[in-house]
């Protein structure tokens, strides 16, 4: 769901939560005048909890945005390294290794890049699971010939890259259970529902306020939960700079 979306769609449901409590208040206008001290305590209460449980997922938001961060530069290092140590290889195997990692960096940059839908993610992954297999394949085989600390250390490179490769995927697919975005657009609906109670008819923009404002505040927690959805990105400048030097420093024997 495009972060835009789920912005309208809350908004509406938080908008329904207030024009419900002004319909309840013209109903039953007797018993609301009659329970306001209790009707003020419940809608403290609520906004107390929504703020709560917003505040435990916008943290939760964070801390996963940070890690796929931090992820996609230890990758771009990792690549790195294998690619500055593919120069210890002999040929032909050098130039087939740094020719694969050229397009598998490329790949890795294209998995990540802006709104890919879900078919174009799986045909990217399935490249991404091709050259990973192509580069070990090919790695593996000469070390199998050649049991030296050289080609052990690439292997291990290799393997690290590999391995974080994974990990960011991994990253991106751990989001915000769709049971906690239930709860949080529920508490929200009768929040804004008790205090459409007390809110005046006549004011519009008093009606809008709350909606808008809690609207604003989950969309920009889904945004920062699903980076690649929205505004807010994973930056790629570690990845795009490794994929630029890879492109126009071609590594040489020493």
């Amino acid at each position: 769901m495009r972060i835009w979306v789920f912005f309208v769609l809350s908004l509406l449901l938080l908008w329904l939560g207030i024009l419900a409590g002004r319909g309840i208040a013209s109903i039953q206008s007797r018993v609301v005048e009659k329970e306001d001290a209790i009707i003020s305590v419940l809608e403290g209460a609520l906004l107390t909890l929504f703020g709560l449980l917003m505040g435990f997922t916008f943290s939760m938001a964070v801390s996963r945005f940070d890690m796929r961060k931090v992820l996609a530069v230890q990758e771009a290092n990792a690549i790195g390294t294998t690619w500055l140590r593919t120069t210890t290889l002999p040929e032909p195997l050098r130039t087939q290794e740094q020719n694969l990692l050229r397009d598998y960096i490329q790949v890795r940059l294209q998995y990540h890049a802006n709104h890919p839908d879900a078919q174009e993610l799986r045909g990217l992954q399935e490249r991404v699971d091709l050259l990973q297999g192509r580069l070990w394949a090919l790695a593996s085989g000469y070390a199998m010939d050649h049991r030296d600390d050289v080609t052990g250390l690439y292997l291990q490179t290799l393997n690290e890259a590999i391995d974080l490769s994974g990990e960011r995927t991994a990253a991106d697919a751990n989001r915000i259970p769709m049971e906690a975005w239930v709860m949080l657009l529920f508490v929200g609906v009768v929040a804004t529902l008790v205090v459409g109670m007390k809110v005046s008819s006549r004011s519009w923009v008093l009606q809008a306020v709350l909606p808008v404002v809690l609207a604003a505040t989950l969309a920009l927690t889904l945004d920062l939960d699903a980076p690649q959805l929205g505004l807010i990105k994973v930056g790629q400048a570690s990845m795009e700079k490794q994929a630029h030097d890879m492109q126009t420093l071609p590594q040489q024997a020493p």
